[in-house]
């Protein structure tokens, strides 16, 4: 059976998005275990087995990584880490590996988890007590490796079992023909939803590995028709969709249980008759005419009446080829918006323009030749300060309206495609909660307190940035009741004189499941505001806050200050 791999509804972005931090290599490489694999590869060979540490059983599908331990020190911008696959039995194998030395980390390659707790190594949170406990529990977790010349690292790993099930059935059509590279979606209903997709193989068979214990809802449509003329990239949404067993309406499909180590067979899908239809088209320039290409189209229903996992996995989005033409598939008739913005991938390459956005009627028929004409839009450039750093340098950003660009190592930058109007200037810093802007200058203009203009056409240069050490705020929310960690309740700081304090920033965040919770930004006096999701966000206004939270603790944070505190709700 062919079987795509599983496509996170979210990571749908991934069309326009780069990797965080590493980029694998050597993945899905087949195990050797032959005596002559380093003559072979001509240079050290690590390998060994993955079982499981509660059956002693070989561990399959599961991504291990060579994790070198200066990374645990240093883990700004771009590192290559090797990696590879476990097969049936459990092995796996590193070619051509470097000298030195490694944590050797091993994840399932199925799991279906938030970027931060699948990265290969802990990421840093601005907390440098709770940073230090990661790693340390880090270097517990994973064993480490000398790698030489002289000889291959051998060795068995320990490994979680998941205990993963599985959804497995065929897709036929309304005639009860085979319906091949039909696609096939599983959405896990409840509070951590999430979104998997397939493809059936030439005999409409397709099956769902990794999947959680829970409930899951399967849905299914025609295969995408495909142009030769068109070179883009396309994910389809569940609007054509055909739920378990032969219905539109997902309300009326059956959830599909999926226990632990269980595979649940015979989810058969019959595709419902309704039409359907494609949208193609161009993105270029609105000046010249060039064609835009990298571009990220994303359309989506007006009026779509959905919430969560569902409305994420409604989403099409395509990416225009060289030629800057896409293309999206299995749209039922109806009025939609599409998105048309650059490429998430911040790269010198990579042409910048005004995001725009328009509607689309889809009524009876295909669409073709779409043109989609944008701004290149304006020009702002500066440099950024670091103050008082004696670290790894931060990865910074700088956002203005839909415009994002990064920040160079010399501390330069430039924004292209900054919309028309009046915008905050966003700062954006990795590792987060470690430094805060603490001045935003361009022209005698203070932009931590006034919004950048620009005007059609327009080129401002010269802002100046600094950014300085954050104060930072820890702590856990418990319950008045019985003093009991409570996750998911927001915590922000509202500065007691907004005059002093910059007027678009508010630290924010939540507790997570332990119910800590971290913030960061400028030295001042500050009003400590507590809600949880049942509530409504707090307005920014300082003296309805005071009106509505007559209780607010005060807390004051001194320039560089970390602070502890446990706050009752």
């Amino acid at each position: 059976m062919r079987t795509s791999e599983l496509v996170v509804a979210f990571v749908a972005l991934s069309l326009v998005g780069a990797n965080a931090n590493a980029q694998s290599g050597n993945v899905g490489q087949p195990p050797v275990t032959s005596e002559s694999a380093r003559e072979r590869s001509g240079g050290p060979v690590v390998k060994g087995r993955a079982l499981y540490e509660d059956t002693g059983q070989p561990a399959p599908r599961q991504r291990v990584q060579l994790v070198a331990i200066e990374l645990l020190a240093n883990r700004g911008g771009p590192n290559r880490i090797p990696t590879t696959m476990t097969n049936a039995n459990g092995e796996f194998i590193f070619l051509h590996a470097v000298a030195g030395e490694y944590y050797v980390v091993a994840h399932p390659a199925d799991e279906h988890v938030p970027s931060a707790e699948g990265a290969p190594f802990p990421l840093q949170s601005g907390d440098p007590v709770a940073d230090a406990a990661r790693v340390e529990q880090y270097k517990k977790d994973f064993p480490k490796i000398t790698v030489t010349v002289e000889n291959p690292v051998e060795l068995n790993l320990r490994v979680k079992n998941p205990h993963f099930g599985s959804i497995e059935g065929r897709i036929a059509s309304a005639n009860g023909g085979i319906v091949a590279n039909a696609n096939v979606h599983a959405m896990k209903t409840g509070e951590r939803g999430f979104g998997a997709s397939t493809i059936t193989d030439e005999s409409g068979a397709y099956r769902f590995r990794g999947l959680p214990a829970g409930e899951y809802l399967v849905s299914a449509e025609p295969p995408r028709k495909t142009s030769d003329a068109v070179g883009s990239k396309s994910v389809s949404g569940l609007l054509g969709s055909t739920y378990f067993p032969s219905t539109i309406d997902s309300s009326a499909s059956p959830p599909v249980v999926v226990s632990p180590d269980r595979v649940v067979s015979d989810i058969n899908i019959t595709l419902a008759e309704r039409s359907l239809h494609s949208v193609a088209g161009t993105v270029r320039d609105d000046g010249d005419g060039h064609p835009i290409a990298g571009a990220t189209v994303r359309l989506t229903k007006k009026d779509l009446n959905q919430t969560g996992i569902e409305a994420a996995m409604s989403n099409y989005f395509s990416t225009t080829d060289a030629q800057g033409r896409w293309l999206l598939n299995n749209l039922p008739d109806g009025i939609y918006v599409i998105d048309v913005r650059p490429s998430g991938l911040l790269s010198a390459k990579t042409e910048r323009f005004v995001n725009k956005n328009l509607d689309l009627t889809v009524a009876g028929a295909d669409v073709e030749d779409f043109t989609i004409d944008v701004s290149r839009g304006n020009r702002v450039s500066g440099q950024v300060i670091v103050e008082q750093s004696s670290g790894p340098t931060p990865a910074i950003s700088i956002g203005i309206g839909s415009a994002i660009t990064r920040v160079e190592t010399n501390g330069e930058f430039i924004a292209r495609g900054v919309p028309e109007g009046e915008f905050p200037l966003s700062v954006m810093i990795r590792p987060q909660n470690v430094f805060y802007a603490k001045s935003i200058q361009v022209s005698g203009v203070d932009l931590l307190r006034e919004k950048l203009r620009t005007n059609a056409g327009s080129e401002i240069k010269d802002v100046r940035i600094v950014i300085a050490p954050a104060s930072i705020l820890t702590g856990r929310v418990l319950s008045a009741s019985g003093g009991t960690p409570l996750s998911h309740v927001f915590v922000m700081l509202m500065p007691v004189d907004p005059s002093t304090a910059p007027a678009f920033i508010r630290p924010n965040g939540s507790t997570n499941e332990q119910g800590v919770f971290i913030l960061s930004g400028a030295p001042g006096e500050y009003l400590l505001v507590l809600w949880d999701r049942s509530e409504p966000f707090p307005p920014h206004d300082v003296d309805l806050i005071k009106k509505l939270y007559p209780n607010a603790m005060r807390v004051t944070l001194e320039p560089g200050q970390h602070k502890s505190m446990d706050l009752i709700k």
